[in-house]
């Protein structure tokens, strides 16, 4: 099962989501995001922690959805 982390999460009026094959996948999707959308320069451990925990099991539709035709 992928593994979603949520921006939102964090306090932020954000609806970016980060989704991947793996946890550790996710959690670079989102401090990439951080980083470019929010200007984050450093994440500190505690956050990390944080958004490690906010991790949840998930499905995921990809970018752009499904092609059903």
């Amino acid at each position: 099962m992928e593994k979603l982390l949520r921006c939102r999460e964090f306090g932020t009026d954000c609806e970016f989501e980060a989704c991947a094959e793996t946890a550790d996948d996710a959690m670079q999707i989102a401090i990439d995001h951080a980083r470019a959308v929010h200007g984050l320069k450093e994440i500190s451990d505690k956050d990390r922690r944080r958004a490690k925990a906010a991790i949840q099991d998930s499905f995921c539709v990809p970018m752009g959805g499904y092609n059903l035709w």
